[in-house]
């Protein structure tokens, strides 16, 4: 009672309307007639659903049965080959050399036959001794080079025959890691215990998933794999198979049928069932509120016999509350509008119900947001002046300056050119760096800043990088921030040219001016990078900024450019693996008399 006195009578206005029309006229026969419907189907959807989910699950473990049986029947062919055990058992000087590569080569091409006929990824044997040479093929192998893996400890400490999923392959090359392999171990006939190699049959993850991936009888429904209670893997239409973990250890017994399990505040019906000839088994798991589906879909027989109280109940409540749906509208559009990025309107609330309530509150909210995006463009303003004052201060120029006019006075006096120059090099790059502190700085004096790096490049990798300059006067006189070209220009190098086998390359430079704005174009014929890494280094930074190290770098480049000019200025890649990359730098023209 003592709360009621701040609960005004029109603040509980909307809520008496809605709760009054719709009960009365809408909510209350519609229950009815869903009791109704309910008791009349809800058994029978529920036995039809489970039935064609039945269905599903056999048919589904039954494909992934015999996906990781032809495994098993690959190495089983393959255990039996006498090549296979003689390969594995003989000494290296009782054969030739020829003798020792026709064996090689007609044990891989068993291999490739039975990949074909069996639709297996890829079979390997790995050997013990030095009968092979195998440095050359993906299929025989050493033992030697899988020793350390997680799998081969498992498999030759366990002997017999193992299976592996991907999460047990997670130590191996990045091409291999999505796979499920079965291992057996080759005894020495001679002596049963000693082992004598390894076969292994993978197949790729994505062709089990594919039985998993099966359209579901239920929406939302999941098929997994099991090894205890570890989830191997899971289908992609509900959650990921992290996700499924904690639900895995309360599925029930294998071999039973569909029981209830609570999970997460959720009702589900789950099944398992084991796999012949190996300790994983399959599940599947069902939403309850999908195995009635059915019945919920049928309450369309109840919407057709009150059609004509809804339509009554809704032209009477359109017209108690019109005043109220107005102003609901009118929130949703302007909601939609800021959905599309225009965070200007605002709303002028009427009334002292719950819908002005949330108008105030939304108009307040908006508001908060633009000081807060004020605030975060100044933040960042202030994070990339003080990045760069930091880098500034790293260095005591007179210090610096003077230690090198020693070593260059110390070259020429000892007739060394070639430390003279790097010297003087070195001293007119960190001069330009430095700038006498101005932060912003004509195109020309950071070109100047870039060549002067090459030329330190240069006499530390002997002249490897050619750079051709085409570059534009009145484009030069513009002024830029500085420290924009150099960390490009060494990103070319570095991860660009002295990536390649040869090592030695070409960059090409060019500036000009386009009317208002400057295109500055740094190309290399490099390695290149796929989209992933060009992605990862020339995308915008994602709220609250890349964690990077290193001081300035590509990322670091791309942030600062768009900080200061804004869009459609910055930094933009293209790049082929294998041939090379092109980094474009927009910039608007500034001169001198603009700054």
């Amino acid at each position: 009672m003592k709360r009621s006195r701040w609960i005004s009578p029109e603040r509980g206005k909307l809520k008496t309307k809605l709760l009054c029309v719709y009960f009365l006229l809408l909510v209350l026969p519609l229950g009815l007639f869903t009791i109704y419907a309910y008791s009349r189907i809800r058994g029978t959807a529920r036995e039809q659903t489970l039935s064609a989910a039945q269905n599903a699950f056999d048919s589904s473990a039954a494909s992934v049965q015999q996906a990781l049986d032809t495994l098993d029947e690959v190495l089983d062919i393959l255990a039996a080959d006498p090549l296979v055990y003689a390969m594995a058992s003989n000494d290296p000087a009782d054969f030739s050399y020829i003798k020792r590569l026709e064996d090689s080569d007609q044990l891989e091409l068993t291999f490739q036959h039975l990949r074909k006929l069996s639709g297996v990824a890829q079979i390997r044997l790995y050997v013990d001794n030095g009968y092979l040479y195998t440095s050359g093929r993906s299929s025989i192998m050493q033992a030697g080079e899988a020793a350390g893996s997680g799998w081969y400890e498992a498999v030759t400490g366990g002997g017999g025959r193992s299976w592996f999923a991907p999460a047990d392959l997670s130590d191996q090359p990045e091409a291999e890691r999505q796979r499920f392999a079965a291992m057996r171990v080759i005894y020495n006939p001679r002596a049963v215990l000693e082992p004598l190699a390894i076969l292994r049959a993978d197949t790729d993850a994505a062709y089990i998933l594919q039985y998993l991936n099966a359209p579901p009888v239920v929406e939302h429904g999941a098929l997994m794999l099991l090894r205890g209670d570890q989830v191997l893997c899971a289908s992609e239409g509900g959650r990921a198979a992290e996700a499924w973990t904690d639900l895995a250890g309360r599925l029930p017994a294998s071999g039973g049928g569909w029981e209830p399990v609570e999970w997460e505040g959720q009702r589900y019906y789950a099944q398992c069932r084991d796999l012949e000839g190996m300790d994983w088994r399959m599940a599947s798991v069902l939403p309850a509120a999908g195995v009635f589906r059915l019945s919920t879909e049928l309450r369309l027989e109840m919407l057709a016999v009150v059609v004509a109280l809804g339509v009554a109940a809704y032209l009477m409540a359109y017209a108690i509350s019109q005043s109220t749906l107005n102003r609901v509208s009118l929130f949703a559009k302007t909601m939609e509008a800021v959905e599309q990025g225009d965070v200007r309107p605002r709303l002028k609330p009427e009334g002292d119900d719950e819908i002005a309530q949330l108008m105030r509150g939304f108009d307040r909210m908006m508001d908060r947001m633009d000081g807060l995006m004020e605030e975060r463009v100044e933040y960042a303003r202030q994070i990339k002046h003080l990045e760069l004052k930091a880098l500034q201060a790293q260095i005591n120029p007179h210090f610096l300056y003077n230690s090198l006019d020693l070593i260059n006075c110390t070259a020429i006096a000892r007739n060394v050119p070639e430390i003279s120059r790097m010297v003087r090099s070195l001293g007119q790059f960190y001069r330009a760096s430095l700038s006498r502190g101005r932060e912003v700085i004509p195109l020309a004096e950071e070109i100047r800043h870039a060549q002067l790096y090459v030329d330190i490049q240069n006499m530390r990798f002997d002249d490897r990088v050619r750079v051709e300059w085409q570059l534009d006067e009145d484009a030069g006189r513009c002024q830029v921030i500085k420290i924009i070209l150099q960390p490009l220009i060494e990103n070319a190098m570095i991860h660009g040219i002295f990536e390649k086998p040869s090592k030695t390359g070409t960059i090409l430079v060019r500036t000009r001016r386009e009317g208002d704005r400057i295109r500055i174009t740094i190309e290399d014929d490099g390695v290149g990078m796929d989209e992933a890494a060009r992605l990862a280094n020339f995308s915008p930074a994602p709220p609250g900024g890349w964690d990077t190290e290193g001081g300035y770098g590509v990322r670091n480049i791309c942030d600062r450019l768009r900080i200061v000019y804004g869009e459609p200025y910055g930094l933009f890649c293209e790049s082929v693996l294998g041939e090379g990359t092109k980094v474009t730098v927009l910039l608007p023209a500034i001169g001198p008399e603009e700054e």
